[in-house]
């Protein structure tokens, strides 16, 4: 880019001083100026102070802005940066220079702090997608991953943890509440009568009835059959 601010200036001074030229009577003029001899006219003219001091306040100027300077930027010119951009990127030796930047704690924590809050936006903006869903959905049914969550919950360190995690809670008073008072309900549950067992109790009485009526049946007419042989 200061190249190109260069050579604009170069060819305005160029221009300035051939008009300039041009403008002086000469006998020759009718005469076209060679490739050569032009070439040697403007390698003397840029040598000249005047023009160097003109290219240095061209390109003061010109770099002056920074917002001027990338509006100057032609679509060619931004796509060839683009282009350039990306292929830093995907490099391999690029890929080595983040791993080291990322092992950095320096780094991986500011980094980590700048993208938090977008991360955090992309996985909620992706739980409202039905499709991103579903595949959460097939991933955690997948036996891959009943396998890997058996895995953990195996595990000799997953267990302490847990173990961990309760005795700390069994520390705390309302915790401690909470845990009476479902055991109380608990209680009270087993100890109510299930409708099952009311169906069970009322069978049994009425069969126990039943038999105590035909023992009586069966005295009554034994008695009176006695009666009747005397």
């Amino acid at each position: 880019m200061l190249k190109r601010f260069r050579w604009v200036g170069a060819a305005l001074i160029i221009s300035s001083v051939l008009s300039s030229c041009g403008s002086e009577p000469s006998s020759a003029a009718s005469e076209p100026m060679s490739y050569k001899d032009m070439k040697s006219m403007v390698i003397d003219i840029l040598k000249t102070e005047d023009a160097q001091k003109a290219l240095q306040e061209s390109a003061i100027s010109s770099t002056g802005n920074n917002g001027a300077t990338s509006k100057l930027l032609s679509v060619q010119d931004q796509e060839q940066v683009r282009l350039a951009v990306k292929e830093t990127l995907v490099s391999p030796e690029y890929n080595k220079v983040i791993e080291k930047l990322m092992t950095d704690p320096r780094f991986a924590g500011e980094f980590s702090q700048a993208v938090n809050k977008q991360n955090k936006q992309i996985h909620k903006d992706l739980l409202k997608d039905p499709t991103y869903q579903q595949d959460m959905i097939k991933a955690m049914k997948s036996p891959e991953m009943d396998k890997m969550i058996l895995d953990v919950l195996q595990s000799t360190q997953y267990r302490k943890q847990v173990m961990t995690i309760m005795q700390e809670s069994m520390q705390s008073p309302l915790f401690r509440l909470e845990i009476l008072d479902l055991m109380k309900k608990a209680v009270q549950e087993e100890l109510k009568p299930k409708p099952d067992e009311k169906v069970t109790k009322s069978k049994e009485g009425e069969q126990g009835g039943g038999e105590g009526e035909g023992s009586g049946g069966d005295q009554n007419d034994s008695g009176m059959g006695e009666q009747g042989g005397g």
